[in-house]
């Protein structure tokens, strides 16, 4: 698109002229010149309407337009400094159109479900993935870019079996304790031979919101059938996309005399 001073620069550039009527004048300088008047401009297929005293002409096949008529037809600033005699033309300052708020929603009851849903089967995933020789490094980063937020910042991770370094702050810190990696102590918990995650009756949430809290036993059974208990705590938040990711995770196993 043609910008405001681009199209004053070249304002013969799109300017449709009719001659309605001609006459000959005698300039000053006694050379007998041709102005045509009667001349009608349109900009982008619409018709300037001026004033009587600001009415073009072309002399020597070029037109000529009082400035502040052409200024005021492009929404140009005019002004006049008599010191410098300078006519002053400015652009105004471009419209920003900024977007739309996005709606956040609480978050539910249902999506609290389908995360603990997803995180369980991501486990299992990660787990069987690493078992048949695949690419169980992609599923996991995949797991973690899905459910975690990393994306947005710092997630306070206390994984369950983490003794050196408990708290993983970082999405490389938590990748290492899921699948081995940058932290000494990993041996990579999401390899063991993980075939079923379930989530306890005994959980309870507290929904803020777009934030929410979860506290509950899950239960996780490897290829041999053992269950083994964990207690969890989530703390959830809805993202600008509206999708619901995990911004607290604290795990531990039952306390044993």
């Amino acid at each position: 698109m043609k910008t405001k001073m681009s199209m004053l620069k070249g304002i013969v550039i799109g300017v449709l002229i009719t001659v309605l009527l001609t006459s000959t004048v005698a300039m000053a300088n006694s050379v007998t010149r041709e102005l045509l008047f009667g001349v009608n401009i349109t900009i982008d297929g619409d018709t300037l309407v001026l004033a009587e005293d600001s009415q073009p002409f072309t002399m020597d096949a070029r037109t000529f337009l009082p400035l502040r008529a052409m200024a005021d037809a492009l929404d140009l600033g005019i002004d006049w400094d008599p010191a410098t005699r300078t006519a002053i033309v400015t652009t105004p300052a471009e419209a920003v159109t900024l977007p739309a708020p996005i709606e956040m929603v609480p978050i539910t009851a249902a999506e609290i479900t389908a995360l603990q849903r997803a995180w369980g089967e991501g486990l299992v995933a990660i787990s069987t993935a690493y078992a048949e020789g695949e690419d169980y490094a992609a599923v996991a980063q995949d797991v973690l870019d899905t459910l975690y937020g990393y994306v947005d910042g710092i997630v306070l991770f206390k994984p369950t079996v983490a003794q050196e370094v408990p708290f993983r702050f970082t999405e490389a810190a938590a990748a290492s304790y899921f699948i081995g990696g940058s932290i000494d102590e990993d041996t990579g918990f999401a390899l063991l031979p993980w075939t079923e995650v379930r989530f306890g009756t005994d959980g309870r949430h507290i929904i803020n919101g777009e934030t929410a809290l979860w506290m509950g036993s899950v239960y996780l059974t490897n290829d041999e059938g053992e269950v083994i208990r964990v207690e969890k705590s989530l703390g959830l938040y809805r993202d600008s996309e509206g999708d619901v990711r995990i911004q607290l995770h604290h795990s531990s196993v039952p306390f044993s005399d």
